[in-house]
């Protein structure tokens, strides 16, 4: 995380001096609009295999707390979800067919 607040930092000097608008995070209370983290993670993950390719990242993933709580003093929210982006396609070592729909239970 200090990594991500650090290139924060130096994202939004580079972007002040070059008078352009850093994009926000918009959306509502859930902030579900999250261009400012996209452009962070994705430049951040640039960055690192450009200075140092060895110890790129092979996958992002991020946790994203969204809605109002299930219930009182719950750390559960109606929208939580994790993300995961996959940089490095050797991290996949395989993917299974989709199967079909079984129609004795419900679709979600």
């Amino acid at each position: 995380m200090k990594k991500l607040k650090n290139h924060y930092n130096q994202v939004k000097d580079d972007f002040a001096k070059n008078d352009i608008k850093l994009p926000q995070n918009t959306g509502g209370k859930d902030l579900y609009r999250r261009e400012l983290d996209c452009l962070l993670i994705n430049s951040l993950v640039a960055k690192q295999r450009e200075e140092c390719p060895e110890e790129a990242y092979d996958f992002v993933r991020g946790v994203f707390f969204e809605g109002s709580e299930l219930y009182p003093t719950s750390g559960f929210r109606e929208k939580d979800h994790i993300q995961i982006s996959i940089i490095n396609p050797n991290c996949i070592k395989a993917f299974f067919k989709l199967r079909k729909e079984d129609k004795k239970y419900k679709l979600f």
